[in-house]
């Protein structure tokens, strides 16, 4: 269970950063494979934007795609480390800001200023009771109109797995030979929170004037689990508002298989 104090340690200490975060994008064949090739397609319909708050923006392996779809870009990770890279690395670009923020508090956005809120492959290691203080904060910092983009995880659906899995576990070297003998998924691996779910989400959105109009269930390194969510939410009295769509999509993974091919023939360097 990755606590504040945890995800904290990790991202301003222990985790090295040594290729910016970009290794989490090795199964895509890299970074712009995975925003171009599935980010992207799922987000375009927002864009342009005029002021995006990206949360939790690590070494900003999405910041250099978000910055040039919006007038205004404003960063919020509980990560010094994270936002002292980023302010470096985006140095000539006047219209980006900075906060290092609690984990979990939103007070530097201005009411009703955002028109896109965006996390991607971050929040899966925050806890419900995480996600559920950004989700009432982003009902007030959203526009009437403005979408909140946020990938979280699902572990939280697989209570029972979850203590399979912590018995297993007393028995050195057996989970991992299970998961590749393709019995059991290894999702300990995955860090991810295990309080948090879909359906949680949706309650969070509910019960703050907000609405969940797609949800994407997906596995990630997984076959079985459907260990994140992808989250697409907006105010109950904006123009985007409609009832929910639930994805349960258990051939993510083949998706980044095949942009990982691609990307050999396409990317910008070459890969052998």
């Amino acid at each position: 269970m990755p606590t504040i104090e945890q995800n904290k340690l990790s991202w301003d200490g222990r985790y090295d950063w040594a290729e910016a975060g970009e290794k989490w994008s090795t199964a895509w064949g890299g970074s712009s494979m995975q925003w171009y090739g599935t980010i992207l397609p799922r987000l375009h319909m927002h864009f342009p934007a005029n002021t995006i708050l990206e949360i939790a923006p690590g070494f900003g392996r999405w910041t250099q795609f978000l910055k040039g779809m919006c007038a205004n870009l404003i960063l919020v990770d509980l990560s010094e480390r994270s936002i002292n890279a980023c302010r470096k690395r985006f140095a000539g670009d006047s219209h980006l800001t900075y906060h290092v923020n609690d984990g979990k508090s939103l007070d530097v956005v201005v009411d009703e200023s955002i028109d896109l809120a965006f996390s991607f492959d971050s929040l899966v290691h925050a806890e419900d009771v995480v996600i559920s203080s950004y989700i009432s904060q982003l009902s007030k910092k959203l526009k009437q109109n403005g979408v909140a983009f946020i990938h979280h995880s699902n572990l939280g659906e697989y209570s029972h797995y979850n203590r399979v899995y912590s018995q297993l576990q007393k028995v050195p070297k057996l989970p991992s030979l299970l998961s590749m003998m393709g019995i059991l998924d290894n999702i300990r691996v995955q860090w991810r929170a295990q309080s948090m779910s879909a359906g949680k989400m949706q309650h969070y959105a509910e019960e703050n004037g907000l609405t969940c109009i797609s949800q994407e269930l997906v596995t990630w390194s997984t076959k079985r689990v459907l260990i994140d969510c992808i989250s697409t939410i907006v105010k109950n009295d904006g123009a985007n508002v409609r009832g929910n769509r639930v994805l349960r999509n258990y051939s993510f993974m083949k998706e980044a298989k095949y942009l990982s091919t691609l990307s050999k023939l396409y990317a910008s360097t070459p890969k052998e």
